[in-house]
């Protein structure tokens, strides 16, 4: 028999959907640790990739973890803001957000650094920044950390430009819309470029690359005890040290995972006027 409960609980609002794990001591004790993750795929597709890592992870430290997914961002934004999920796995601009209103402390995170490219048609007459001035610019959301860190870089080069934002929903349409002519540039984190076709990538041209970002770490909030937020960190790096882990944390936005720290990670990121940005809240 399995050593783990698995329950689904519908909740007042029907776009969240919540996955209760954890073994029946502590569920019988009434302590289970909410884990809210970034609704970047549908639920149902995000509860069947993180449930195997949740399981081991209450396997090897003892805690009972219930798993929160979510259908609009608004929603799990809202309960960052309010503090609401004992850990959450969210993009660096949302914890940026909410290290400085509830307190959150990053974990662990991704061991690579991930950087936005800036591209345009490689026939296009496009050579600078300044030749965007007026023109249309793609970006996949306007809370995507990549469309958030360029128009930040945009707003702060010295060749101020004044452009009109397309936001194009996926990786993929900013790319359709900068080939197609609909923009003159799109933004687009460099690793998801690399996946497409050498046919793609040979019909853009780059004008501007960002600094290096550390990518989505999973947070604590600091009401979660010290030492149950070490056990967190411990298991997770040590989940990712098998084969079989390693290929899970990759599924999971967090391939190659290291200890994260705010100072180093993220900090740098508080220059950004995220709210004023994303009309954070709304």
């Amino acid at each position: 028999m399995r050593n783990l409960t698995i329950g689904v609980i519908r909740c007042a609002l029907p776009a969240l959907l919540v996955f209760v794990m954890g073994t029946p001591s502590f569920a019988a004790q009434g302590k289970v640790y909410t884990l809210a993750v970034i609704p970047s795929a549908p639920p149902v597709a995000l509860h069947k990739q993180w449930t195997p890592f949740v399981e081991q992870l209450s396997r090897d430290t003892g805690l009972a973890f219930r798993l929160i997914m979510y259908e609009r961002m608004a929603e799990f934004e809202r309960d960052i803001w309010n503090g609401v999920p004992d850990f959450i796995f969210a993009s660096p601009i949302q914890t940026v957000v909410a290290h400085a209103e509830k307190g959150y402390v990053p974990l662990v995170r991704g061991g690579k650094d991930i950087a936005v490219g800036l591209f345009v048609r490689k026939g296009s007459p496009y050579r600078s920044i300044k030749d965007l001035n007026g023109k249309t610019i793609s970006f996949v959301g306007n809370k995507n950390l990549c469309s958030v860190f360029v128009q930040h870089l945009l707003g702060e080069h010295k060749d101020k430009v004044s452009f009109t934002r397309e936001y194009a929903g996926s990786t993929r349409n900013v790319i359709i819309n900068v080939l197609l002519g609909k923009s003159a540039a799109g933004a687009v984190f460099i690793p998801e470029l690399a996946r497409e076709s050498e046919d793609t990538r040979s019909q853009l041209r780059e004008i501007l690359v960002t600094p290096e970002i550390a990518p989505h770490p999973l947070s604590a909030h600091p009401r979660v005890p010290r030492a149950a937020q070490e056990a967190v960190k411990k298991a997770a790096l040590a989940i990712a040290a098998t084969v079989d882990g390693a290929e899970l944390l990759k599924t999971l936005r967090m391939a190659a995972p290291v200890a994260a720290d705010y100072g180093r990670d993220y900090r740098s990121l508080e220059v950004i006027d995220i709210k004023g940005l994303t009309n954070w809240g709304e």
